[in-house]
């Protein structure tokens, strides 16, 4: 009878580790945006196109907005249900709309590393705010890399698409408290009051996308606990975060935590490809 009881407890383990494995599977972060006024951009975005496009749909466009609709719709219910299987329908609607109408993916990076206009003509304006706006939504709730690969490819791999910039400084760096995600790499930088007091300001100095390392660094008036968590895209080849000697777990298709007492110079490496 133990026996049995052992092996069942067993088969349980298993069973509830498969589920946490589950790349279908809903992991709620649920993270805030810092206000804006707390962002910094370093570098700048898109400049404005014309809207005249915008003044008559086609029945396409109009089909490929109703599309996004939805999902923005699945989106606000599985924040409020935590529902796996709406979690399942909608992640599935993703990839179908990524791959079909979209037509991205990694390609927006050539060998030699450089953004290519990989997005033209796919995305119009309205469309393209849609699918911005969608990929913010699902990477604040679930933390999950692919959604901001996604917004990178907005930001970076595509000439004809304006990100407003009130709209990058809500994703590209947000929050649970001392939990600090960054989310889309890119020079710029961020200044938060920490939860014990003081103030801290941490700053991405980078060329990206034209080259493929970031230094995080740390400007603090005392030593503050953070749990900081890197975005490594999908594309990534070895990558490798560092402090000093110090290596933290780095994978393609992953956020990178640092979870650590952080002052005044410290220093971050991120390389994405070696």
């Amino acid at each position: 009878m133990k026996f049995t009881q052992l092996l069942f407890s067993i088969w349980v383990v298993l069973v509830l580790a498969s589920c946490r494995t589950d790349l279908n599977s809903l992991s709620v972060i649920n993270s805030e945006s810092f206000h804006e006024k707390q962002i910094q951009l370093h570098f700048q975005s898109n400049q404005t196109t014309s809207q005249d496009s915008l003044l008559t749909l086609s029945e396409d466009q109009r089909l490929f907005l109703k599309r996004l609709d939805e999902m923005l719709s699945m989106t606000e219910h599985i924040r409020q249900s935590h529902s796996d299987s709406l979690w399942r329908k909608l992640t599935k609607k993703w990839a179908e709309f990524d791959s079909t109408s979209i037509g991205a993916g990694q390609t927006f990076y050539t060998q030699n590393n450089l953004a290519a206009d990989s997005l033209k003509g796919k995305l119009f304006p309205q469309a393209a705010l849609k699918w911005a706006q969608l990929n913010i939504d699902l990477v604040k709730l679930s933390g999950e890399v692919r959604f901001g690969d996604a917004l990178e490819v907005l930001l970076y791999g595509t000439k004809e698409f304006v990100f407003p910039e009130k709209m990058l400084k809500s994703v590209i760096y947000t929050h649970v408290f001392d939990q600090i995600y960054v989310n889309i790499i890119g020079s710029s930088s961020m200044e938060y009051q920490h939860t014990t007091g003081g103030t801290v300001k941490l700053i991405q100095e980078t060329s990206y996308p034209k080259g493929n390392e970031m230094i995080l660094k740390c400007e603090t008036s005392d030593i503050r606990y953070m749990d900081v968590f890197i975005r490594i895209p999908s594309w990534a080849v070895n990558p490798t975060v560092s402090y000093g000697i110090v290596k933290y777990v780095a994978h393609p298709g992953q956020y990178t935590e640092i979870a650590k007492k952080w002052e005044k110079g410290d220093e971050i490496r991120v390389v994405l490809r070696n």
